[in-house]
C-alpha cells in the first residue's frame, strides 16, 4: 500500500544552472541552488558598491563585527569581493564590548574566528577602554530604564572612536531586512 500522492512533485530546478534548487529566493520568488543563490547576492552587493562608488583604492574599511550572522555574512562578502574585484581596500574587523555580563561573550568568541577565518585583522574596543565605565556600572547607576538608550548610542560612538584608532576612513554594518524595517 502506498501513502500520499501516486504523482510526487520532482524537486524544482535552479532557475540559473538547472541543478537542484536548495531555497526560493525571498526577493524574487526563484528556486536556486546554494551557490547560484550566493554568487547573486555578492553580484547584488558588488553592484551596488560600484553604483554607489562607495570604495577608492587605499581605503581602510572598518567591518563592525558582532560575531552576529548579519556582521559574518559582511565580513566574509566583503573579503571576497575585495579580492575577486580587487577593489584594493584593507579591511579590518572591530567589535564593540560593551561590558554586560554574559552578554557579549560568545558572540566575541565568534569574531576572533572570523578574524582567523577571514585573514583579517581585528580590534576590540569596550566601553571601560573609551568611557571608563562598563555598561554593567551604568546600569548599576541609572538603573535599566533607559539603558538600551544609552547602549546604542554608545555603541554608535564606540565605532566611530575604534574606526578612528584604526585609521579608518569608513565602516560598514551588516543588517537584514527585519533590521531595516524596525528602523
Amino acid at each position: 500500500r502506498q501513502l500520499g500522492c501516486a504523482f510526487a512533485m520532482p524537486p524544482k530546478a535552479c532557475v540559473r544552472c538547472a541543478g537542484k534548487a536548495v531555497l526560493k529566493r525571498p526577493k524574487t520568488g526563484d528556486a536556486m541552488c546554494r551557490e547560484c543563490f550566493y554568487r547573486v547576492f555578492e553580484d547584488e552587493v558588488h553592484a551596488t558598491i560600484q553604483e554607489g562608488k562607495i570604495f577608492t583604492p587605499g581605503d581602510v574599511v572598518a567591518i563592525g563585527a558582532s560575531g552576529g550572522k548579519d556582521s559574518t555574512v559582511l565580513a566574509h562578502v566583503m573579503k571576497v569581493l575585495n579580492e575577486r574585484h580587487n577593489y584594493g581596500i584593507k579591511l579590518i574587523l572591530l567589535s564593540v564590548d560593551e561590558g554586560i555580563t554574559g552578554y557579549r561573550d560568545d558572540s566575541l568568541e565568534t569574531v576572533k574566528r572570523n578574524k582567523i577565518q577571514y585573514d583579517l585583522d581585528l580590534k576590540i574596543v569596550s566601553y571601560k577602554e573609551l568611557y571608563g565605565w562598563t555598561m554593567d556600572e551604568i546600569v548599576k547607576e541609572v538603573g535599566l530604564k533607559s539603558n538600551c538608550t544609552f547602549c546604542g548610542v554608545f555603541r554608535r560612538q564606540a565605532l566611530d572612536k575604534g574606526a578612528m584608532l584604526l585609521g579608518a576612513n569608513k565602516i560598514v554594518t551588516g543588517h537584514n531586512a527585519d533590521d531595516i524595517a524596525e528602523t
